[in-house]
């Protein structure tokens, strides 16, 4: 059985902080899921964030996983920072309270049970698939700001 899956992920905000969407691309063999959400007020960082959490939680315990993403804090996090917040108390570098503490140790738990290769990719380099995942990410969002008018 194929055990080895590619994910590319991304997060949009319209305003940062804003209507936000995230959206992620899971390659398994011939097979390709594509998966987003929005909500109406986040961070393109949790976003980030919570489209690796999505995703990661499709694949199965053991699996080999290369996970692409244009965001430095999620990769650098994911190889090493993390580990010092978590020593630190979930702090920062400054000493504040980390955002996102509950999505980091999500991704920590989901990386113990899986092999995964944190990769960084330019964003907006034309790469096709991590262009795709752009673009659901940022129609999430916007799904989000209709969704808020529509509620107002």
């Amino acid at each position: 059985m194929n055990n080895q899956f590619f994910i590319f992920t991304d997060g949009s905000a319209i305003g940062n902080p804003g209507p936000a969407g995230w959206a992620a691309i899971v390659l398994h063999g011939t097979k390709r899921q594509e998966i987003a959400g929005s909500v109406s007020w986040s961070t393109v960082s949790e976003m980030e964030l919570r489209a690796a959490v999505e995703a990661l939680r499709l694949t199965p315990t053991g699996a080999r996983i290369e996970l692409r993403s244009d965001s430095e804090l999620l990769i650098d996090g994911m190889r090493f920072l993390v580990f010092r917040w978590q020593r630190f108390g979930w702090r920062n570098s400054r000493g504040f309270e980390l955002q996102h503490k509950e999505l980091w140790r999500e991704l920590l738990y989901l990386n113990e049970l899986r092999t995964i290769r944190w990769r960084w990719i330019r964003g907006h380099n034309g790469h096709p698939i991590q262009s795709r995942a752009d673009a659901l990410a940022y129609q999430a969002a916007r799904t989000a700001t209709i969704q808020e008018r529509i509620a107002a």
